[in-house]
């Protein structure tokens, strides 16, 4: 493992545009807890931004994230910004 704590793919994942340069994989994973239950979290450097892939554990919370997520504010401490969430496969 990479440090973190037990995570799980799934096939109910969900890719995140747009996310602030500051964003960790905890930020990331605390806001995308609000459509459910997060299994697993990373975010990866993308241009000037970060993307992010989140895995829930099963398909009404990833739908409600798209549906309920998508084109809102994500904050850290550090920044603010409206993310794009996207399902993985689409």
């Amino acid at each position: 493992g990479r440090g973190r704590g037990p995570s799980r793919r799934t096939d109910f994942q969900v890719v995140i545009t747009n996310l602030p340069p500051s964003a960790s994989w905890q930020d990331l994973k605390d806001h995308m807890r609000k459509a459910g239950d997060v299994t697993f979290s990373e975010v990866y450097r993308d241009g000037d931004n970060m993307r992010g892939e989140v895995d829930f554990a099963n398909a009404n919370d990833m739908e409600y994230a798209i549906d309920k997520l998508d084109d809102t504010e994500f904050r850290n401490p550090f920044a603010s910004a409206f993310i794009r969430i996207k399902a993985a496969s689409g």
